[in-house]
């Protein structure tokens, strides 16, 4: 494998893991908007304000990662 394969590799995987966590955070965000039921929880427990902020950060960080990833992809002319 030469340097490009590598390179292609980490940065695809970063950008496939912030793809991930955004959609899948935001699938589970959703879904608690819709239903009122956290994916996961009991169906009588709620979801602190904390954790609520926490999962919207992380939502953040898997498309800020996401974005970073195809930036880098694509400078490296790997697209």
């Amino acid at each position: 494998m030469g340097d490009t394969s590598w390179a292609f590799l980490l940065v695809g995987s970063f950008a496939a893991v912030g793809a991930a966590m955004a959609l899948g955070t935001l699938a589970a965000l959703l879904r608690y908007h819709r239903t009122g039921i956290f994916p996961g929880a009991d169906e009588t427990a709620g979801v602190s304000t904390g954790k609520y902020v926490a999962l919207w950060v992380r939502v953040a960080i898997g498309v800020v990662l996401t974005i970073a990833g195809f930036i880098a992809l694509a400078r490296a002319g790997l697209l």
